[in-house]
């Protein structure tokens, strides 16, 4: 039995997120589907749960299988995955190799076009954002993401789950077209990108203060801080290990 680590990306438009879900359509179910018309022994482990509708240009998923996984086979499941996922690269690694365990790094972008330039093509790949927004300040309160932190205030609840997370970068740049949003991080709680990017956004309206964000990273509240930026702009851009 060997072990394969798989690069693969998707639109995530159409799906209920990654993980693989009853009843619903799935990056993880569909991608299983294709697997198993070739083989149902595997073990199949993945760097990290993409919510509804969040894209990635490269999800790691690593795969224990006696299949043998070459050009050959990533070319067959690429035609059977179709037009929303892709396998971009495959290697064969370490047994112990783990896609979730063994990531040291993780980095998101974000993409939002403000009200002096939209463009609907764009729509399913970054959020369109009906006002103006100021570069200065989305990089003021960015910057206070940085460090380690407890970020119960910035994500969805989940029991037993140790809220501190280590953030390396946490910064916005103008583009032509959009303002991209890039954070990377050891790890991140659920929603929680999508929870920054929204008290970001809810800083430039004036609807949180600078003096509330801080607070809220020293000392979480019981209620998040519920301002949550839509999944569309959402990529989960690169794993490191």
């Amino acid at each position: 039995m060997k072990n394969y680590k798989l690069i693969i990306s998707y639109d995530g438009t159409n799906f209920h997120g990654f993980q693989i879900q009853k009843d619903k359509t799935t990056v993880q179910g569909e991608f299983q589907k294709a697997l198993e018309i070739f083989t149902e022994k595997y073990e199949l482990n993945y760097s990290g749960r993409t919510d509804s509708g969040v894209h990635a240009k490269a999800q790691v998923i690593n795969i224990k299988t006696e299949l043998a996984i070459n050009y050959k086979t990533i070319n067959s499941l690429n035609k059977i995955l179709g037009s929303k996922i892709s396998i971009n690269s495959f290697k064969t690694v370490k047994d112990s190799f783990h896609a979730r365990y063994d990531a040291f790094e993780r980095t998101y972008k974000y993409f939002v076009s403000d009200i002096n330039q939209q463009y609907p093509y764009l729509s399913s790949q970054s959020y369109i954002y009906p006002k103006k927004l100021d570069l200065k300040k989305l990089n003021y309160i960015a910057e206070l993401f940085e460090g380690e932190h407890n970020f119960s205030s910035f994500s969805k609840h989940d029991v037993n789950k140790n809220p501190n997370r280590q953030i390396y970068k946490s910064n916005w740049v103008k583009k032509r077209d959009y303002f991209e949003y890039t954070i990377t991080g050891n790890s991140f709680l659920r929603n929680m990108v999508r929870n920054l990017v929204g008290v970001q956004i809810a800083y430039c309206e004036d609807k949180v203060t600078y003096d509330e964000v801080s607070k809220n990273l020293l000392n979480p509240k019981e209620d998040r801080l519920n301002f949550i930026a839509p999944p569309n702009g959402l990529v989960l851009w690169n794993v490191k290990y």
